[in-house]
């Protein structure tokens, strides 16, 4: 049995013509040593998700297991509703939930004092905490004298100490700055055991895509795709999630003939390239996902000839925005070395060299 395990959740606020299914029968199972990120926007479920399995919130329907014990079930079977406290569950919160009047080591000592752990055990394993978040030499700070980063490296600090079954992060680097917030990921990084499944929480892709082993996309209360970073980027399973994950250009193009079983030609406003795709399409036309990335500047006449609507720059590339010439209006975003300087309402012509058919998309 995984390590987490959620089985068919449902959980519905309200009722009647006011009722909001929030998570619409979500399963996922989470192995020792897994880091799985819910990535969505707002509303999308996935700190409901977290809620439930922290115990925070009761489910409508469905089992969740930590480990083999059945923490959460809904009330046709058991009703059962194992209480926060006993789920050996930590959670990092966006706002720290630090106690302001408890100095640090009283925060980081706070879940081994409910437990009972003798004193000299608490002052070993708090120290351990600190070294491990780079904080030794404030113990004795209060919450007050610390920055905001210091602060989330305290509630991560808590989190490890009481050696959980399962880490969960809800939106833990919303509030830092994005240096802070690198530093936070590689704290995150090095708290990983190899014995402890973590979820975590975000909408923002960045942390998803560098922390984690898989993603679940998660829309309307669902996991619309759960795949490690790379297959998610690369082959987005719907139109949606092309677009949320990377950036990623969604449009329409003429199927020209198959290459292989899963490679096909397809053309955009007399552009030809070759396309990655699950199943060759059926009709005529296929919806295709090109990463901004997934292209270069060309001096081919047969280039995708698209002019410069907005240009923005990267540091080491530019990020142009163009409208594409003898299409139907579409902005295509494509980034682009520095070599050659990009201004608004140049014409360019572009080659394509990788793309994605998105699957049973077509028209």
């Amino acid at each position: 049995m995984a390590s987490l395990s959620l089985d068919r959740i449902h959980k519905t606020y309200g009722s009647g013509a006011l009722a909001h299914a929030a998570l619409k029968g979500v399963s996922l199972d989470i192995a020792d040593g897994e880091f799985i990120s819910l990535l969505g926007p707002s509303g999308s479920g996935k700190t409901t998700l977290l809620r439930a399995i922290a115990g925070l919130e009761t489910i409508d329907a469905g089992n969740i297991h930590i480990g083999a014990q059945l923490v959460s079930s809904d009330a046709a079977s058991s009703g059962l509703h194992i209480p926060p406290e006993q789920r050996h569950v930590s959670v990092v919160f966006q706002g720290h939930a630090l106690w302001p009047h408890m100095t640090v080591h009283e925060n980081i000592a706070f879940p081994l004092l409910y437990n009972g752990t003798s004193s000299f055990e608490i002052k070993h394993r708090v120290s351990g905490a600190l070294a491990a978040v780079e904080l030794d030499g404030l113990a004795q700070r209060y919450p007050s004298q610390l920055s905001g980063g210091q602060r989330q490296r305290v509630a991560l600090a808590r989190a490890m100490v009481g050696e959980p079954k399962v880490m969960l992060f809800d939106e833990p680097l919303a509030s830092l700055d994005t240096e802070l917030r690198r530093d936070m990921m590689r704290q995150i990084v090095k708290a990983r055991r190899s014995d402890m499944p973590m979820l975590y929480v975000t909408h923002n892709q960045e942390e998803a895509l560098a922390l984690s082993d898989r993603i679940a996309v998660m829309s309307d209360g669902q996991i619309a795709q759960l795949a490690s970073p790379e297959m998610l980027c690369r082959e987005p399973s719907s139109p949606e999630i092309a677009a949320f994950v990377g950036g990623g250009n969604v449009l329409m193009a003429q199927v020209l003939h198959a290459v292989n079983d899963h490679t096909v030609c397809l053309s955009i406003s007399g552009h030809e390239f070759m396309a990655r795709c699950r199943v060759l399409p059926k009709s005529s036309k296929a919806l295709v996902c090109i990463s901004p990335t997934a292209v270069t500047q060309t001096q081919d006449i047969k280039g995708l000839e698209v002019r410069a609507a907005f240009v923005f720059f990267q540091g080491s590339s530019q990020l142009v925005e163009t409208d594409l010439i003898r299409y139907d209006g579409s902005l295509f975003s494509c980034t682009l070395p520095l070599t050659t300087k990009v201004h608004a309402d140049d014409v360019l012509r572009l080659c394509i060299h990788d793309a994605w058919v998105i699957p049973d998309v077509g028209a």
